[in-house]
């Protein structure tokens, strides 16, 4: 039987420190191409002083219009439309733009600032790695379009108007993994590798679709309805843009905004759904506490194990959401038993017992109207891993079982051996009660954590 201690990774070990110090990382290269930009760009002066400012303006009307995405995704599709144009910028009207990556990043930075001044007003400042990927991005575009098109290299390109346009493709791509790549090295407290697909997902997923989880854990297929992905409309406004000023001159520039503009409605009313979400679930898990049928704080501490254990395999965005409402809301069916249960802890429970109060939940949630999801995820929480009579339960079922195992097991005692004997009798039932991949992955969320 392997003890908790050892894990894979342990603390202070080398992929730890490097998730410790890659958000400075991002950071300290942000700044330094901003001072670096803004410094060049004024020793040698603004070039074609009108199109830096139509295109400023609009990133900055686009930055002070930012959302909050669920999951704490700060977006700014308008404001990121207008970098990456300005950065693709070719001509304007038959007049050869002559602006270089120097003064791209200078313009999108003193843009960021601007429209990132109301945000400060209203105490909601936004993340300082935000603002550095925003730059960085812009700077990778830059870098892969400006030198190329200033010294001519792209003339025999753009006299092929397939080539131009899978150029311009190949550009937007690339920016975007560039940018996937930052976001995914600066989200500390998780492993890298399940992070990255789960931003790529983020940035790809087309609109009104949603990632389902299947019954092993995996993608389930598409399904209506759910927010989208922001990546695709950026980089397909942002090309149009670029490409309509040499025909229509500055006038294409807040012309075709109106497809961003209409993005962003529809993300804030993404958003606004998702804050009443937000708030059903707050108000549901906080119900069985308030009856007395249930620990203090056992439900904000199994949703937070169940999140990080979720990030460390990997599940993309929706359904984290849907996995922490789940584990917040996992003891609802505990207000339908005529007896309460002593400390509202299940774990020694028959089986039978434990699944009858799980359904008892998930019936409660269905009420609701809008979390049908999460009614389902609750409603297999209980169910064995193994059971030859049944199909095994979703990935987010398993990881609220061992979440929440493990915290009434813990809940008399908070020793290193008490751990221990946690983590040995979670193991002894793996493969069984508990998905021994759940476990460990548990068992490594823990380790990182300290």
């Amino acid at each position: 039987m392997i003890a908790v201690t050892r894990v894979r990774r342990a603390p202070g070990g080398p992929a730890a420190r490097l998730r410790a110090h890659t958000g400075t990382l991002v950071l300290g290269l942000g700044a330094l191409a901003a001072v670096a930009a803004v410094a060049g760009t004024a020793a040698r002066g603004v070039v074609q002083p009108w199109y830096a400012l139509v295109f400023g303006v609009v990133i900055a009307v686009g930055e002070a219009a930012r959302v909050t995405l669920p999951g704490s995704r700060e977006s700014a599709p308008l404001g990121a439309a207008g970098a990456l144009a300005y950065a693709l910028l070719p001509d304007v009207h038959g007049t050869v733009s002559r602006h270089g990556v120097l003064q791209v990043v200078a313009v999108v930075g003193v843009a960021l600032l601007a429209g990132t001044l109301p945000h400060v007003a209203r105490g909601r400042a936004p993340d300082p790695a935000y603002v550095a990927r925003r730059l960085l991005a812009a700077a990778f575009a830059a870098t892969l379009f400006r030198p190329l098109y200033a010294a001519g290299g792209l003339d025999p390109v753009m006299a092929r108007g397939w080539a131009y346009g899978t150029f311009l493709v190949v550009v937007v791509l690339l920016t975007a993994l560039c940018d996937a790549v930052v976001v995914a090295m600066v989200r500390v407290g998780g492993p890298f590798s399940p992070a990255l697909p789960a931003e790529l997902r983020a940035l790809g997923a087309g609109p009104g679709t949603r990632e389902r989880i299947g019954a092993d854990g995996g993608d389930g297929g598409r399904a209506p309805g759910g927010p989208a992905g922001i990546g695709t409309a950026v980089g397909a406004t942002g090309m149009l843009i670029a490409l309509s000023t040499g025909a229509l001159g500055l006038w294409a520039v807040p012309v075709f905004c109106v497809p961003s503009l209409l993005v962003l409605l529809s993300f804030r009313r993404c958003a606004a759904i998702g804050q009443v979400h937000r708030q059903t679930v707050d108000a549901l898990s906080r119900l069985p506490e308030a009856a007395g049928c249930g620990s203090p704080g056992h439900a904000a501490r199994v949703g937070e194990l169940a999140h990080a254990v979720g990030v460390d395999l990997g599940l993309g965005e929706v359904e984290l959401r849907e996995l922490a409402y789940a584990a917040r809301m996992h003891d609802i069916g505990q207000l339908a038993l005529a007896d309460p249960v002593p400390g509202g802890t299940t774990l020694d429970l028959p089986v039978a017992e434990q699944r009858r109060i799980a359904r008892l939940g998930a019936e409660v949630i269905r009420e609701s109207g809008v979390l049908d999801r999460v009614a389902t995820i609750v409603a297999a929480q209980a169910d064995p891993y193994r059971d030859e009579s049944a199909t095994p339960p979703p990935l987010a079922s398993r990881i609220i079982k061992v979440a929440n195992a493990y915290d009434d097991l813990l809940a008399s005692a908070d020793d290193l051996g008490t751990r221990r004997e946690v983590f040995a009798r979670l193991r002894a039932d793996a493969a069984g009660a508990y998905d021994p991949r759940v476990v460990e992955a548990l068992a490594q969320v823990l380790e990182r954590a300290g």
